[in-house]
């Protein structure tokens, strides 16, 4: 007899939720950021980023959500291009103990 009613029993997930968090993938805590590897805004290449996945495929998604979405999708992208941060630059190179990047000093 299932003790949660009618239906197929379901199975609990035995873990607490600190254990829970422990299995998710390194990174999933990182916030929502825009990408600098970007075609438009960067908003596909950091919803990419964020889940995991290829921009390509989010960028396919969200083409073949314009039509069923009556456009609602159209009015997100630039939404979440002003509201999400652009991702920091990444380092110029290794600093020296002078205070100057590799590059300043060669180039």
């Amino acid at each position: 007899m299932n003790p949660d009613g009618p239906g197929p029993s379901r199975a609990r997930d035995p873990l607490r939720h600190a254990q829970r968090r422990a299995r998710r993938p390194l990174g999933a805590d990182a916030p929502l950021l825009r990408s600098r590897r970007r075609v438009v805004g960067g908003v596909c290449g950091g919803i990419a980023d964020f889940v995991g996945t290829r921009p390509g495929v989010v960028r396919g998604i969200w083409l073949l959500s314009l039509l069923p979405s009556l456009g609602i999708t159209a009015l997100a992208y630039p939404a979440m291009w002003l509201l999400l941060p652009l991702e920091p630059a990444p380092a110029t190179g290794p600093a020296r103990a002078d205070g100057v990047s590799e590059q300043q000093a060669h180039g």
